[in-house]
């Protein structure tokens, strides 16, 4: 068999491969987010590949739940302050740490690097306390916080990324042209930097979205609730299985969203905002 042929057949098995490792997962969602009780109850025969009948009653049954829309209000909050607030401190700091060699500038990335050695469960106990003194236990700003103090150091590390790949060149044409450290900032760097800079929002968008630990210290004995503990609280009482897969679809959703809405950022031109 020729090299190519060998290669190709290879390749070819990859791309199958991963397929059915990223498509499994979602048919099996969405099968049983569109099962009746008899495809999932079948009474000891195998269950099908495919419902017998379609419905939508679990979504409608999700949806007629008050606390369902409360639950996606507050998610949305959540994620969304998460981002802003991350990009609002991330970005100075990725800019200056990319841009300026300042002293001890590879003790302070060390130090952002440490911070995501530990597990989640070792630093809730002392940050839940240090908030809860501070009275911001069932509160937005808590929960938008501590999920900031997990999406920094990520935030400013692929700010890092972006900002170093920009040639120098620019900013210093840009200041003999009389141009000062703000305009070449917001002018020319944080244009030229938006598609990493997306990749940052929509990470940390994904970490505030999904996260658990942090929300259910903070938020699980308050009127504050987000999708992720809903979850949690659906699964105290043995839900069927399509009551999973549909909060889990409502789970996915606004991530795909997202991810639409920032697609064109990251997949913006490199040099747009380079021209004068």
């Amino acid at each position: 068999m020729p090299i190519d042929s060998l290669k190709f057949i290879v390749w070819l098995s990859a791309l199958l491969v991963a397929l059915f490792l990223v498509l499994s997962p979602l048919y099996l969602l969405i099968k049983y987010a569109l099962s009746d009780s008899s495809s999932i109850n079948t009474g000891g025969s195998p269950i099908p590949l495919w419902p017998y009948h379609i419905t939508t009653r679990t979504f409608l049954y999700l949806f007629s739940d008050r606390q369902f829309y409360s639950v996606i209000i507050n998610s949305i909050v959540i994620a969304l302050g998460t981002v802003s607030l991350s990009m609002i401190l991330g970005v100075p700091a990725a800019y200056v740490l990319a841009r300026y060699r300042l002293p001890g500038r590879k003790l302070i990335i060390l130090g952002l690097i440490s911070v995501r050695l530990f597990p989640d469960i070792a630093s809730i106990i002392p940050i839940a306390e240090f908030f809860i003194r501070l009275n911001l236990q069932n509160t937005y700003t808590g929960v938008i916080l501590a999920h900031t103090l997990l999406a920094l150091p990520y935030v400013i590390f692929i700010g890092m990324s972006a900002f170093e790949s920009i040639p120098n060149d620019l900013e210093q044409q840009a200041t003999v042209m009389g141009a000062n450290g703000f305009q070449i900032f917001f002018s020319i760097l944080l244009p030229l930097a938006i598609p990493g800079l997306a990749a940052a929002a929509l990470y940390t968008f994904l970490l505030s979205w999904d996260e658990f630990i942090f929300s259910y210290f903070l938020l699980g004995l308050g009127k504050i609730s987000t999708l992720t503990l809903y979850l949690k609280q659906k699964l105290s009482y043995s839900p069927p299985q399509n009551l999973l897969a549909t909060i889990s679809v409502c789970l996915s959703v606004p991530v795909i969203v997202f991810s639409l809405l920032l697609q064109k950022y990251m997949t913006a031109g490199i040099t747009s905002g380079s021209v004068k």
